[in-house]
């Protein structure tokens, strides 16, 4: 009986939505360590003028088709493949999420819908969630401090990065941060119980509040 428990166990942590949790939680560190190697790489190349922008795979793959020694091309190689793997997992990322939540991934992109499920744990807590829950999380630290000391209210968490939000008026985000997690409430149920829907018309409900 306690085999199977485990056995049962363990088969649920690494299927599904968990198995993708872990596999971001490899790619956010892979991301970290991306970023510490060019820390380093660029005391060593200070005086090439390599341009890039936020992305530092960019300095790896401008430094590669440079006159380099061969230790230089060797460490820059590495940086590459660190890159290169990095993709990989993207892009797994991409394809698998795209079939587990494609409604929320329609929504409010691949990205951001990684980030929900690592901030809650799994889609069996999402769909626990009311839409003013998803809406401030991962601004916990913030509501805490509502709570005990009075502060302002948090109007939004993680989903301060659905693409336009930041741009909008300060006294505008809270808005439509609540449209967006009411929509929101309903595509992650639609994906639990695998259901599709009109997801374009909510897009459009959201388009239109962040226009008016």
């Amino acid at each position: 009986m306690l085999l199977t428990f485990e056995r049962e166990r363990i088969n649920e942590e690494f299927s599904g939505d968990q198995y993708i949790i872990k596999i971001y939680s490899v790619e956010k560190e892979l991301n970290e360590i991306i970023n510490l190697y060019l820390e380093k790489l660029i005391s060593i190349y200070s005086l090439m003028d390599i341009k890039y922008n936020n992305d530092p795979c960019t300095y790896f793959f401008k430094l590669k088709n440079m006159d380099l020694t061969e230790v230089e091309i060797k460490i820059a190689s590495m940086g590459y493949e660190l890159c290169g793997f990095r993709s990989y997992l993207d892009n797994y990322l991409n394809n698998e999420l795209n079939n587990y939540m494609p409604n929320t991934v329609k929504l409010i992109g691949y990205k951001l819908t990684l980030e929900f499920l690592l901030k809650s744990g799994g889609i069996k807590n999402l769909i626990k969630y009311p839409s003013s829950t998803l809406q401030i999380l991962g601004a916990e630290t913030a509501f805490f401090n509502h709570m005990r000391k009075g502060t302002p209210m948090p109007k939004h968490g993680i989903i301060f990065n659905y693409p336009g939000l930041s741009a909008l008026p300060p006294n505008r985000r809270g808005k439509v941060a609540r449209t967006i997690a009411n929509k929101m409430a309903i595509t992650i149920k639609m994906d639990y119980y695998r259901r599709s829907g009109d997801i374009d018309s909510m897009k459009k409900i959201i388009e239109d509040r962040m226009k008016d």
